[in-house]
């Protein structure tokens, strides 16, 4: 009898020992520690070892989660705060200049000096204010 249960322990120790190694291997890291998993890494091509992957200084979470491409250097999360509409940035057609249409796009220089496109802020009512210095 006394056997019996030490060969029923072995084996409950080898069963959790064969659970956790398969649980560690199935296990998504974050290895540069930036905050997005690795296979999300690979989805998004970017470099699992390196937390800047286009070096713009925006973490390559921080760049997916605003809906910005974080391959691209040019393309990083807007520094006046509003995040960008992933949904639809990339997607909006013009249908006209009335109330109610979705305008023809077009790029301006915020208070920020950055280049803002006008279908980074779609979904939301924008407010253009103009003047001119006679």
């Amino acid at each position: 009898m006394k056997n019996t249960k030490q060969i029923s322990l072995l084996g409950f120790f080898a069963l959790l020992a064969t659970a956790c190694t398969s649980a560690l291997v199935t296990m998504d890291l974050d290895t540069d520690g930036d905050g997005l998993m690795d296979s999300m890494e690979a989805e998004y091509g970017t470099d699992p070892l390196n937390v800047d992957s286009d070096r713009d200084n925006y973490t390559d979470f921080q760049e997916t989660e605003q809906g910005t491409d974080p391959l691209d250097p040019a393309d990083h999360p807007y520094a006046g705060g509003w995040t960008i509409d992933v949904d639809c940035r990339d997607t909006v057609v013009s249908t006209g200049n009335d109330v109610g249409e979705v305008m023809e796009h077009f790029e301006a220089v915020d208070q920020f000096g950055e280049i803002v496109s006008s279908y980074d802020f779609c979904n939301r009512t924008l407010l253009l204010v103009s003047g001119a210095f006679w």
